[in-house]
């Protein structure tokens, strides 16, 4: 332990001089070292196959380039300090061209030595130019303010070229815009840039090689005022004899609809013709299409643009002389014979001087008769009818 903690100062001064000492034998002797840096490619004579309608697309951006430097110029070793390029006048029916490395600064030349491109040859690939007219579409993200729907989106231009190798336009399916409409209340305008779709509809994030007409497009957001609009129709018509309506069914009942705010206000129902049920004895549908009886400037939210209004019908109950008759006189009947029961209620005994019993009233006997000739009567009456009416 002594060893190591004596003489401390005398040790870091022994480190320092060894330290010295490589610096000053390094520097003197200026070794060679070997380095690499990512270069850029460059393009020469890039309308070569301009004059022949096609395009062409090399399959790598940067070169890698090796060499060896004196280990005082290592630091200074720029990518900027190299110029890495192919000429398209060397394309091959292959498709391979090489590449070619120079230094920018030719002073350079004695420090940096041993230059080489890796790859030394890139592959091109060229095709026919194509240019397609696209419809541009809308897509819109977010919601807008609850009781508002956005009514329509407008783009200007509607349409727009593509330009690009053939291959590559024929993965674009559609081109559009994007659209926020988060929480909008009024009509709004604003840019938009153009967007390239596939045919599952999702992004082609990448399509360096394709070139737009005009790369942002303007566009307007037309927002409309939202109402429920209830569905009015009444039935027509006197139905076939015997019948009578009874429900008319609306199905749906109500729908939605936008409009101007101000024009929305003057409008509370959507009213159809009538439904004819004249001479009908069944239940009578009719389907109305909405579009048809729309006020100018209102149309449907929902895609659904129909409502079924449904006419059902009963057969009335069927009541002849006869049963009328006999309603009639079994009412009497029954009439008599409660008279008759608060007759004989009104009948009592008592007894008299000699201790038998007398009757309270003596008219009693006459009124009980009455009743008896009544309902005789009543049933001559009806046998009379039932005569009447034989063939």
């Amino acid at each position: 332990m002594k060893f190591f903690k004596g003489n401390i100062n005398l040790k870091l001064f022994s480190v320092f001089l060894a330290l010295l000492l490589w610096l000053i034998v390094f520097n003197i002797s200026n070794p060679e070292q070997k380095g690499s840096r990512n270069v850029e490619l460059n393009i020469l004579n890039q309308d070569v196959f301009s004059s022949e309608n096609k395009t062409w697309e090399v399959d790598r951006e940067t070169i890698t380039i090796s060499y060896t430097v004196r280990s005082n110029k290592a630091s200074s070793v720029k990518a900027s300090d190299f110029n890495v390029y192919i000429d398209l006048n060397d394309y091959s029916i292959t498709g391979s061209v090489p590449v070619y490395v120079e230094l920018k600064n030719p002073e350079n030349s004695a420090s940096i030595q041993d230059i080489v491109a890796r790859p030394s040859v890139v592959h091109v690939s060229v095709e026919d130019l194509q240019r397609k007219k696209f419809t541009l579409t809308t897509h819109r993200s977010g919601k807008e303010e609850d009781g508002y729907v956005v009514a329509s989106i407008h783009t200007e231009p509607d349409t727009i070229y593509a330009t690009g190798p053939e291959s590559t336009i024929g993965r674009i399916s559609s081109v559009g815009l994007l659209i926020n409409v988060d929480g909008l209340n009024k009509t709004t305008s604003g840019k938009g840039k153009a967007v390239f779709y596939d045919a599952n509809g999702k992004t082609i994030d990448s399509l360096g090689n394709v070139t737009l007409s005009q790369e942002e497009v303007d566009y307007t957001v037309v927002i409309h005022k939202k109402k429920d609009l209830k569905i009015a129709v009444n039935a027509t018509g006197i139905p076939q004899s015997g019948y009578s309506l009874e429900s008319l069914d609306i199905s749906p009942k109500t729908v939605s609809v936008s409009g101007n705010e101000s024009l929305l206000e003057s409008i509370n129902s959507i009213d159809l013709p009538p439904l004819d049920i004249s001479g009908t004895s069944s239940d009578v549908q009719k389907v109305y299409s909405l579009d048809d009886y729309l006020a100018k400037g209102v149309s449907l939210t929902e895609p659904n643009n129909t409502v079924t209004v449904t006419a059902r019908l009963k057969k009335n109950v069927e009541t002849t002389e006869e049963t009328t008759t006999e309603s009639k006189e079994e009412s009497k009947s029954t009439e008599e014979s409660t008279t008759e029961s608060k007759e004989e209620s009104s009948f009592g005994s008592e007894e008299g001087s000699d201790g038998k019993p007398s009757i309270k009233n003596s008219s009693s006997a006459e009124k009980k008769a009455s009743v008896e000739e009544s309902r005789q009567s009543t049933q001559e009456g009806k046998a009379s009818v039932t005569e009447n009416k034989s063939p």
